[in-house]
């Protein structure tokens, strides 16, 4: 076969095996003073191949479940908290570029195993808590709230 023709295949196979691999978040978020709530969030990504670049590209959706937080405060002899309202919303990622790796030709190598560690390495607790510690809620009077999103655990199912 040649160079062109398994490159061909390559991308075919990526886009028939890896187009819609769905994955579960779990976090916790700051509800008031030492209080946390669990949330989940769902997802799924698929990879696309640029073949004049050779690089698989891997973008996500992602969904969470309504999160909503009263207005709490904490008076303490030395310290203040206050923890904004935050109306019921949901964390949302529409198509969202994470990662991208390049692959070499020919492709002599396995490359199912290529792509799937390209996706731990995307979709794993370090980067989506980073992706999630940036997200910012929508609070009273428009202003942008941190919910002090932590991530406790990523699963892929790869079945």
């Amino acid at each position: 076969m040649t160079m062109l023709a398994q490159e061909f295949q390559f991308f075919r196979n990526v886009r028939t095996y890896y187009c819609h691999v769905t994955f579960d978040v779990e976090f916790t978020y700051r509800y008031a003073h030492r209080l946390t709530n669990q949330g989940k969030a769902h997802g799924s990504f698929r990879c696309g191949v640029n073949a004049y670049t050779q690089m698989v590209e891997y973008t996500m959706k992602l969904q969470s479940d309504p999160i909503e937080r009263p207005c709490s405060e904490k008076n303490t002899f030395l310290f203040n908290h206050i923890y904004p309202r935050i109306p019921k919303q949901c964390i949302t990622f529409d198509e969202y570029p994470v990662f991208k790796q390049k692959y070499r030709v020919p492709i002599d190598y396995d490359w199912q195993q290529f792509v799937e560690k390209g996706a731990e390495t995307a979709i794993n607790v370090n980067t989506m808590n980073a992706l999630l510690r940036k997200w910012r809620f929508l609070g009273d009077e428009e202003t942008m709230v941190d919910a002090g999103i932590k991530v406790t655990a990523v699963r892929l199912n790869w079945t």
